[in-house]
């Protein structure tokens, strides 16, 4: 009898083996998910504080120019989507003023890209505000890169 007790001691079941991988798969399997999102996250707000420095360093070029007397924003680019490519910003904002360029504006001489390295797009307009009897300037940049995670978003702002 005591025979029969002691191989029983000697490793684990089979039950218990399952039951100790599948609780190591759910650990895993969780932590995977959560470090995707987080990941995604990061890329997110990345993305979205370039285009806080895209448009503080435009604001600080508006403000330059207006001290002038000749207020404007870069112009946008004129290629499809409107699309800060390297083409863009490497050619001159205004060549009647300056030979300065839009990456010149950033202390990298880049313009500021997405997570995936694609530029983001950007407009500006001037609207005439009738109430306050002067101009309003915009300027808009969007994430149109479909794999991006600010696909889509849009930021308008104005002085």
């Amino acid at each position: 009898m005591k025979k029969i007790f002691q191989n029983k001691n000697f490793g684990f079941t089979l039950i218990e083996l399952v039951v100790a991988i599948s609780i190591l798969g759910i650990m895993i399997g969780g932590s995977i998910v959560r470090y995707s999102k987080v990941t995604r996250t990061a890329q997110r707000e990345q993305n979205r504080a370039n285009i806080v420095i895209i448009r503080e360093a435009f604001f600080q070029y508006f403000y330059r120019n207006h001290m002038d007397g000749n207020p404007h924003f870069p112009p946008a680019p004129q290629n499809e989507n409107n699309l800060m490519d390297e083409t863009w910003a490497s050619s001159a904002i205004d060549s009647t003023i300056s030979g300065l360029r839009p990456k010149d504006l950033f202390v990298t001489r880049e313009v500021p890209t997405n997570n995936l390295k694609n530029p983001f797009s950007y407009m500006n307009y001037t609207v005439f505000d009738s109430l306050a009897n002067e101009l309003r300037y915009y300027i808009v940049i969007k994430d149109l890169d479909y794999d991006s995670p600010t696909y889509q978003e849009s930021y308008e702002y104005s002085i």
